[in-house]
């Protein structure tokens, strides 16, 4: 089974309590860094593009900071539809739309009515469900295509899967175990969501949680500065606008 059969088996098992992430400290700090790396906070008028949104969570934050409008696509249908139900039961209409794919392949495959272009691109975690460079390639590829000139794309990634505060649980989240695969590990990674715990397998490659600029710059993104969450900490928020390809990007 490939990695994105698995997470899409995986979310629909976790999708009922997915969301409270959103409450644990590690979702909290996460909330807080993308609002952040949006400028802060401020999308009045812009279109986003949520790869592998999932149930709306970061989708719905966008609308609060003033997006005219934000498209999720995500792999499990089953998070899309409870996202599709939270913004019913807000009294809302058109202003998020909901698309199931993979975000591994090339998106003008499924037909679906995105926009050419958006403002902003959003891929938060999905770097952590490829366990090989060809999938992590083809995310990158669509975030290259679908970001327009001078826009933002903001993700985040894993920044250290050996993170001892990781194995503790210190941020609402731990690993059970870490097994090295080529180019990187997978690991079981429990996020301690209320009233139940979310548990699945994810993936970390070496080339995404050991900070290398290639696959950003192979994406055309440049000015890319990361954010910790915190020094040893598992997370990694990456802010870049889509500037002039093939110079090179800065962390701070």
């Amino acid at each position: 089974m490939s990695s994105q059969d698995k997470a899409k088996t995986s979310y629909a098992q976790v999708a009922t309590a997915y969301d409270g992430y959103a409450q644990t400290p590690a979702g909290i700090i996460e909330a807080q860094l993308i609002a952040r790396a949006l400028g802060p906070g401020d999308l009045t008028g812009l279109h986003v593009l949520d790869l592998g949104g999932g149930s709306g969570i970061h989708a719905r934050e966008c609308i609060d900071y003033g997006a005219e409008s934000v498209d999720i696509v995500d792999i499990s249908p089953e998070m899309l539809k409870i996202a599709s139900n939270i913004e019913e039961s807000l009294g809302r209409e058109g202003k998020i739309r909901f698309f199931e794919a993979d975000v591994s392949k090339p998106l003008s495959e499924y037909n679906h009515p995105l926009r050419e272009k958006y403002d902003v691109v959003m891929a938060n975690w999905i770097f952590s469900h490829a366990d090989k460079r060809s999938t992590l390639e083809g995310m990158f590829a669509n975030i290259g295509a679908y970001l327009k000139p001078g826009g933002i794309f903001v993700g985040i990634r894993d920044a250290n899967p050996f993170s001892h505060e990781f194995k503790r649980g210190k941020y609402g989240a731990h690993t059970g175990w870490v097994k090295e695969i080529e180019g990187g590990v997978k690991y079981w990674a429990v996020l301690h969501c209320k009233p139940e715990p979310v548990e699945f397998e994810v993936a970390s490659l070496e080339i995404i949680y050991g900070g290398s600029k290639e696959l950003y710059e192979n994406a055309g993104l440049t000015k890319i500065v990361e954010m910790s969450l915190e020094r040893s900490f598992f997370g990694c928020c990456a802010c870049c606008e889509d500037l002039d390809p093939g110079s090179y990007w800065k962390a701070l």
